[in-house]
């Protein structure tokens, strides 16, 4: 068992909504109080960026991906005046937050060129996406992520690193039984990056990437509009948590070094 993560806020007064959608992935019945815990450690994070950031409140809010609201039910708790969007490829999940959290829906596509918004987000949540897409798709994920960000806004975003790999090569069999972890776990030590597709769907774009905190600050240090603000190992169930503060202009661009891909 892990230790339970420090609370990062106090959000023992939140009271999200309870219903779960019939077609939720997310939740397994004999896992019930995980599936709740997770979405509050959550909007724990998202408090906390509030706090590294200087933003006590986030008007506009971009839930992506949504699901079916295992997040989004906080932020709506929460954020009880936000404008908050729920944006999936599943359509049943998105419809299913718009309906009992109020959000508004945004169906997404796989190529993110054909989403738009008619207004840029005081904050967006972004847990678990990049997590399955290769690094090579990673940059131009950031860049509408970027570009959808109001000036002085927030993005939080989870990734898989050496948490992940570390439960792998001990052993841990719930979390990837549907990749070659052997060959994850080998470029990863090589390379510090690796992405292993899903087994059942080998010419789908999706499965797992794992990447290290330096392999990650490579990958920003081209962007002089995003402030590092915080990047927790761990923090969010077993992925890691990187917290960006956009700022135009903000650095001086260093040179560009090609990202692992």
């Amino acid at each position: 068992m892990l230790a339970p993560s420090m609370p990062l806020a106090d959000t023992s007064a939140v009271q999200p909504n309870p219903l779960i959608a019939p077609r939720d992935g997310m939740l397994f019945e004999d896992r019930r109080e995980e599936y709740f815990s997770i979405g509050r450690r959550a909007l724990e994070l998202i408090q906390f960026s509030g706090a590294l950031c200087d933003k006590p409140h986030y008007p506009r809010i971009l839930d992506l991906p949504c699901g079916h609201g295992r997040v989004l039910r906080w932020l709506r708790s929460h954020f009880h005046y936000a404008q908050i969007t729920a944006c999936d490829l599943d359509a049943d999940g998105v419809d299913f937050c718009a309906q009992t959290f109020g959000a508004t829906p945004v169906v997404s596509r796989r190529d993110l060129a054909a989403v738009s918004f008619p207004e840029p987000f005081d904050l967006i949540w972004c847990g678990s996406l990049l997590t399955h897409l290769p690094p090579q798709d990673w940059p131009a994920v950031l860049d509408y992520l970027e570009r959808w960000t109001a000036e002085c806004g927030v993005i939080v975003l989870s990734l898989q690193g050496r948490f992940y790999t570390s439960l792998l090569a001990r052993g841990r069999t719930d979390i990837a039984e549907n990749i070659d972890k052997a060959a994850l776990l080998r470029e990863f030590a090589d390379r510090g990056v690796s992405f292993q597709r899903y087994t059942e769907t080998p010419h789908e774009p999706y499965g797992v990437t794992v990447t290290t905190p330096e392999v990650v600050g490579r990958w920003l240090q081209t962007r002089p509009n995003l402030i590092l603000r915080a990047y927790l190992e761990q923090a969010w169930g077993i992925q890691d948590v990187v917290i960006l503060y956009k700022k135009a202009g903000y650095f001086e661009p260093l040179p560009v070094r090609a990202f692992p891909g």
